[in-house]
């Protein structure tokens, strides 16, 4: 008996020297490349929530800034007039 669990531990070392070597090592590879792209990609997706505008970035004007202040009740119609007339005269 154990003469055969010698030879079953050898056949298995042997195999294990031979192409399911390479599979796992293929294996462990992909498995270390996936866990790097995770890291890459979530402090890329975290990081450019964070990022301030560029040149050409879609800003608001002075008006639309005062439209939406005005929409949201940040200031009353009669504030809004007033500096309506300031931006006008600019």
């Amino acid at each position: 008996m154990a003469a055969l669990t010698t030879l079953a531990q050898y056949r298995m070392h042997d195999q294990m020297d031979g192409a399911w070597g390479w599979v796992m090592a293929a294996v462990m590879m992909i498995a270390v490349l996936a866990i790097v792209a995770l890291v890459v990609w979530f402090v890329r997706s975290t990081s450019a929530s964070h990022a301030h505008p560029g040149p050409g970035a879609d800003t608001e004007t002075a008006m639309q800034i005062l439209d939406r202040r005005l929409a949201s009740g940040e200031i009353t119609p009669d504030e809004y007039h007033e500096r309506a007339a300031i931006l006008a005269k600019k």
